[in-house]
């Protein structure tokens, strides 16, 4: 069934004209800019050099929320 509709869509893009495969073309270059976008600017980058899962969980959620980080005491 996979592979009946892999090949279904192989086959479709085999056919195209040349009108559509300039506008594929064009449609994946505005997806790739458009992610790189996203992920340049849009999300926040954690630091991946941070081994401590609590603090790399404190960085993002203080860069997702942009709110100050309350430090909680710890229980004795």
């Amino acid at each position: 069934m996979i592979k009946r509709i892999l090949f279904f869509y192989i086959d479709g893009f085999k056919n195209l004209s040349d009108l559509g495969r300039k506008l594929w073309v064009i449609i994946i270059i505005k997806l790739v800019v458009i992610f790189v976008v996203i992920r340049a600017f849009l999300m926040p980058t954690l630091n991946r050099e941070i081994k401590n899962p609590e603090v790399r969980q404190q960085l993002f959620i203080k860069q997702i929320a942009g709110m100050p980080i309350v430090k909680q005491k710890k229980e004795e």
